[in-house]
């Protein structure tokens, strides 16, 4: 009953918050129900790999874990984990400040829960209704939590976000019928069957056609969650509106649920069409928000929305990759997911420091100086800031490396000089903007910042991780992310 655990596990801990009283009881109860979550998803990796390639279920195959899902589950449990951790000090001192009632206090650590299990299910899911049905709910949950401080810009931004991502699921819904409808006669006059893994052994039968637009259907609907352009217009307000421990969690995994999906999808295309027509739009897809990112994020005038760009650009990395289908580059795609994941919450904690402080992420307000009134926290931001930009020592120079290096050996050279020429000037953008706010001149006088316990710690494990894991990538680990792979691509 692992699966079943793993989901269990932080749906008791939302119901839980519901009634406990002391506010330490829910921060602990977060804290301790995410930790049982790593821990329940180690174990679920060491069992993927220990079964040889044989997925792992549970309910008559109706929860289902492979490599790519245990994956998931991994990058999901990790970041959730950071911001229950994050959150203690963030929200004490919102309290402090009045800036949030005991009630909306209350909210957060009771959606925050339910948005992990939303999550937790999409990548667990075999029957691809339930998978749909659990991206819904994580869309409602997460909506409610980039409200819930309750002013004007946050208002307007969650409607922006529920507006467009209902649209989007809709489409998606409309493309997972066409799905259900292609397998309609033929599993020899039996109803067919939703789940993946089932549509999968016939997908060569399934009709060629409804795949075809259910795949269109589906890359918009999905697409719009993930934040590919230009359906992405949604994204930097959620991001920049949300509590940042929301925000870490949206930027960090939720975008990646929706891609998840999103390769669901595409597998089940590549088998049955037996084509390039699948990775061909992810690959166009992908190319376009990284090439869109670039310039909103030099013309940003708030640090959060400029965050959110930068995650637009890291989306569209990962579809290229799999769009280039190439070991290396799918490789290099899941390496990507799990550094991206591992370094935007520490951007978007450093983010929520500097606004409690200065009660603004305008640039032109803050100023610069910041590694002067706050030292730690700016520390922190550069680190974070040239791991993000893709600079060694850091993770994600080894992921667009290796995703660079894999285009030119697979006849992508054009592309990857492309990914590269991007890639710079992402990173001209980001240091434009960053260095500025710590090493210009400060406008007049503050206090210096006073930091937590957990506040350092939230930010520095995730940092700390990312180091370790550039140096030393386990062979377990790089095991699971090549079977993952070969699953993406369809290798047996």
């Amino acid at each position: 009953m692992l699966l079943t655990s793993i989901l269990c596990v932080p749906f008791v801990v939302g119901l839980l918050c519901i009634v406990a009283r002391p506010r330490a009881l829910m921060e602990l109860l977060n804290i301790a129900g995410f930790a049982s979550v790593l821990v329940l998803g180690v174990k679920l990796f060491k069992t993927v790999l220990a079964n040889n390639r044989v997925a792992v279920s549970e309910w008559n195959e109706f929860l289902r874990a492979d490599a790519l899902s245990a994956w998931m589950v991994l990058l999901i449990s990790v970041v959730s984990l950071a911001s229950s951790i994050y959150a203690v000090s963030y929200f004490r001192r919102n309290l402090a400040d009045a800036v949030v009632t005991e009630r909306r206090f209350r909210e957060f650590y009771v959606l925050t829960p339910i948005f992990s299990t939303g999550m937790l299910l999409v990548v667990l899911a075999n029957n691809l209704g339930v998978m749909w049905i659990a991206l819904e709910s994580t869309a409602l949950a997460s909506v409610l939590l980039v409200a819930l401080y309750n002013r004007k810009t946050s208002l307007e931004a969650a409607w922006k976000y529920v507006m467009l991502g209902s649209l989007g699921l809709v489409l998606a819904l409309f493309g997972t019928i066409f799905t259900y409808a292609a397998a309609i006669g033929k599993t020899g006059g039996e109803m067919p069957s939703f789940n993946w893994s089932r549509l999968l052994a016939i997908a060569p039968q399934l009709d060629h056609h409804l795949m075809t637009l259910a795949f269109i259907f589906v890359l918009v609907g999905y697409g719009t969650k993930a934040g590919l352009a230009p359906m992405h217009t949604w994204l930097p307000d959620a991001h920049s509106e949300a509590p940042s421990p929301t925000s870490a969690m949206l930027s960090g995994v939720s975008l990646k649920i929706a891609i998840y999906a999103l390769l669901r999808f595409h597998i089940l295309t590549t088998a049955c069409l037996g084509s390039d027509f699948s990775r061909n739009l992810l690959f166009g897809f992908g190319l376009f928000s990284m090439l869109l990112a670039g310039p909103f994020i030099l013309l940003q005038r708030n640090l959060k929305r400029m965050l959110a760009y930068s995650s637009l650009e890291h989306v569209g990395l990962i579809c290229v990759a799999v769009g280039m289908n190439s070991p290396l580059t799918v490789f290099g795609a899941l390496l990507h997911m799990g550094y991206h994941a591992l370094t935007k919450p520490v951007l978007f904690f450093a983010a929520g420091n500097i606004h409690q402080q200065f009660h603004t992420l305008d640039f032109r307000r803050l100023g610069g100086g910041l590694v002067r009134t706050m030292p730690v926290t700016a520390l922190l931001l550069g680190l974070a800031a040239m791991a993000v930009s893709g600079l060694p020592p850091f993770g994600m120079f080894v992921s667009e490396l290796t995703v660079i290096i894999g285009g030119f050996t697979s006849h992508y050279a054009g592309v990857s000089v492309i990914i590269l020429a991007t890639l710079i000037f992402v990173f001209c953008g980001v240091l434009n903007k960053l260095a500025g706010l710590l090493l210009g001149t400060s406008k007049g006088e503050h206090p210096r910042e006073t930091i937590s316990v957990s506040n350092v710690m939230a930010m520095s494990l995730p940092l700390g991780a990312l180091l370790l894991f550039t140096i030393w990538l386990p062979g377990s680990l790089r095991q699971l992310m090549e079977q993952a792979a070969n699953i993406i691509r369809g290798v047996p």
